[in-house]
């Protein structure tokens, strides 16, 4: 008995060193948050918040460090917070971001888009009506700036591709990681969703498989797909979810793609 207890105790003390690991150190409550290093700035956390309409950044021992007020469409709302960064779109100091609102349609059951870039003022630099979705890669000057614009009015729906050059590039630190490991673009489709979508994906040449991973907006896990060079692109059914806001990514040996959201309608 003597025995059992000293192995109980060792096994408690275990316990506590490992759980110890894994700590909880803050929550933002009903916003969606996600964490950035600007170049100058350093880490941020920045959130969105969609009933005041802002974009609010903290520093890393959460205190408030900006706050931007985001301008709405009447009948908008705010769905998406992109690209806060600095040097990106021009060259001053202010903060910049990218921002998507839309509105749904009730009575036909469509989204229209809105997409605003914006500085830490909530200086319009850039409005593009109607564009939902998009994506900055490197180029030999600056960036590219793709903007994908969607009408989702009629059946099939059409898009028209908006490039644009931009003077900055994307900072991460997981770049040299995360190369071809990557959601294809435009991403996911038809976005929204309604009974199933396609989403077209890339992987390295060394890796031979991985996993895409559906999230819900409070990051669990809700479906894993096993995704290889078979194909490019994998069909996701989405009739069995319920309506809402999901985020999907790409996980292979510790390394994971950027996250993109997709939106599921009944």
């Amino acid at each position: 008995m003597k025995q059992l207890a000293i192995i109980f105790t060792i096994l408690v003390f275990f316990a506590a060193r490992s759980s110890a690991q894994f700590t909880l150190e803050h929550t933002y409550t009903g916003v969606s948050a996600a964490y950035i290093h600007l170049p100058v700035a350093g880490y941020k956390y920045y959130v969105m918040d969609v009933a005041n309409k802002q974009c609010r950044l903290y520093n890393n021992d959460h205190s408030l460090w900006k706050t931007v007020n985001l301008s709405i469409p009447a009948n908008y709302y705010l769905c998406d917070i992109q690209y806060v960064t600095e040097n990106l779109f021009n060259t001053d100091n202010l903060i910049e971001m990218l921002y998507v609102s839309c509105n749904y349609n009730t009575t036909l059951k469509y989204y229209t888009y809105d997409t605003q870039i914006v500085n830490e003022n909530g200086t319009t630099l850039y409005s593009m009506p109607g564009a939902g979705y998009s994506y900055i890669y490197p180029a030999e000057n600056g960036s590219k700036l793709f903007v994908w614009v969607y009408d989702f009015s009629v059946f099939p729906e059409t898009v028209n591709t908006l490039v644009y050059s931009i003077p900055g590039q994307v900072y991460t630190a997981m770049d040299e990681d995360i190369e071809n490991l990557k959601i294809s673009q435009p991403g996911a489709y038809p976005n929204p969703a309604y009974g199933e979508i396609n989403i077209p994906y890339s992987l390295p040449s060394n890796v031979k498989q991985a996993e895409l991973k559906l999230y819900t907006m409070n990051g669990t896990l809700v479906k894993s797909y096993t995704i290889d060079h078979t194909f490019n692109s994998i069909q996701v059914k989405t009739s069995e979810l319920p309506a809402g806001l999901y985020v999907y990514r790409i996980d292979s040996d510790g390394y994971k793609s950027d996250a993109y959201k997709l939106l599921v309608s009944k």
